[in-house]
């Protein structure tokens, strides 16, 4: 074999990396246009809907969360197997739509025995969203095979033609005076189109296979993940369950509002790395060990560095945010941010350690962070709201996500040899230096919201990139060469993750 002919080991390196970054491509052009999508479509509904449909929708979600508390979504266990056993897509399946299907049941039970535990227009919202959910269900396996074979151009397609679509219809209703039906149909249309364009272009169908052996490790697999879903939804909903119902409506409005901006970093900018690194963890584990601890380590360095950027930009410019974005009549949900600041930094960073470890099949210690967490919040939560409301459940979050993600840190750092202080003390430390710096301008600014959010976004950018970069040139420069290789030159086989 001659220098110039690549190992089969590197090439199959060489393709898994070309077809990680250009599913990561297409699935940043879906990130960033429904975020354009949802820049026109936010403040438009935020300003045609009263904040307590808000809340009431965020209220039902709640419920149909608890609901479908047996519902067991297993889209990693078609993630974690590139080979695509017929049977266990089969077990996959039919386990899936099984019990999302005991949620409604367990819907129409409560709303007959006890009607009085949400008004007339939080029940029409439950139903909405238990609709979508069998929906999701029927569709779910196709849409897992496209994840799980990163293909990324497909997924984008449907999921801009889902976000117009909404866009038109939700901002159509609210304009004609139908509110909640306008949030209901921003919530359905963009699962609905994306659940059905997947099924049709996958043209995947339930096999007659069947093997006992695969059956008995895709149920072991799922009610461990269903175990920690218990967890999660207690985790991520339980809190806005306490707010609507302790506070009520109105405070639980503000209080969505504030954990969806809390998110961006996670769903936004750091969204494409979300998006795609259980695909990649999966296979790059099947490719060997030292592809998966490169793989780890840079996903993660990009991840923090990202994260740590937008979180700077987000917090210090929070007002402004919210001005541009809902109006003025939004305005506590700036301080909810800032209150809840470890779970705007720990959410995205404890989602990539949980990823890595479900695709290395160690989902019982995936679940072990869940279960603190969970614990947590049950138990800091109440007390938390009772005394201080939307504030109080903003500390409570905080803590959650610094507890669960610390431990899930440590199992993550039991399976790869990589430096922590390298991965996170720089962005951390240029997150606590230039938060208060960027907020502090803005009001010696003295301009408009719109200047203002540019000026503390330009001075953000600059600052924290340009000391990156000085301090760790030679990962970066890692990363970049990465891409380019693999992205940018068409996929030359000679060249190596």
């Amino acid at each position: 074999m001659t220098d110039a002919t690549p190992s089969p080991r590197d090439a199959s390196r060489a393709s898994l990396a070309r077809k990680v970054l250009r599913g990561a491509a297409y699935l940043g052009i879906a990130q960033y246009a429904t975020l354009g999508i949802g820049l026109i479509k936010t403040p438009i509904l935020a300003r045609l809907v009263r904040p307590e449909i808000h809340g009431a929708v965020a209220l039902a979600v709640s419920w149909v969360s608890f609901l479908n508390i047996f519902r067991m979504e297993l889209r990693e266990v078609v993630i974690s197997d590139p080979e695509g056993h017929p049977a266990r897509l089969t077990t996959q399946y039919v386990i899936e739509v099984i019990t999302t299907l005991v949620g409604v049941v367990l819907g129409v039970a409560a709303y007959q025995i006890v009607p009085g535990m949400a008004s007339s227009q939080v029940w029409t919202a439950i139903f909405a969203l238990l609709g979508v959910r069998v929906i999701f269900a029927l569709t779910s396996t196709p849409l897992y095979i496209l994840h799980r074979d990163v293909r990324q151009e497909i997924i984008t397609r449907l999921t801009l033609l889902g976000a117009v679509l909404s866009l038109l219809a939700s901002a159509a209703l609210a304009w004609s005076g139908y509110p909640l039906t306008s949030l209901l149909v921003d919530a359905a249309l963009p699962t609905v189109v994306l659940g059905v364009g997947a099924w049709l272009a996958v043209g995947w169908r339930p096999a007659r296979a069947w093997d006992a052996s695969v059956a008995r490790d895709v149920w072991s697999f799922a009610t461990t993940m269903w175990t920690g879903s218990i967890f999660s939804k207690i985790s991520f909903e339980f809190d806005d369950w306490l707010v609507g119902k302790l506070r009520g409506t109105e405070a639980l409005g503000f209080y969505s509002k504030a954990y969806t901006l809390a998110k961006m970093p996670m769903d936004v900018f750091a969204g494409v790395i979300g998006g795609i690194a259980l695909s990649v963890y999966a296979q790059s584990y099947a490719a060997g060990q030292d592809v998966f601890n490169r793989v780890y380590r840079l996903t993660t360095w990009l991840l923090m560095r990202v994260v740590a950027w937008s979180s700077i930009v987000m917090l210090a410019a929070a007002e402004e945010i919210v001005l541009i974005m809902l109006g003025p009549n939004w305005r506590p949900v700036p301080l909810l941010v800032r209150v809840m600041f470890v779970y705007v930094l720990g959410r995205p960073l404890f989602q990539n350690n949980a990823q890595f470890l479900i695709a290395s099949r160690h989902e019982r210690r995936y679940r072990a962070s869940q279960l603190i967490q969970a614990v947590a919040l049950l138990v800091l939560g109440p007390p938390a709201v009772y005394f201080w409301g939307g504030v109080g459940a903003s500390i409570a979050v905080s803590v959650m996500m610094l507890l669960g993600f610390g431990l899930s840190q440590w199992h993550v750092s039991r399976q790869v040899d990589v430096p922590l202080i390298r991965l996170y003390l720089l962005p951390l430390t240029l997150t606590a230096l230039l938060t208060p710096v960027l907020y502090a301008m803005g009001g010696a600014l003295g301009a408009g919201v719109f200047v203002s959010l540019l000026v503390k976004g330009a001075l953000g950018t600059l600052l924290f990139g340009g000391i990156t970069y000085l301090a760790e040139r030679r990962t970066a420069h890692e990363v970049y060469d990465l891409v380019v290789d693999n992205l940018l030159r068409g996929g030359e086989e000679d060249q190596t993750a």
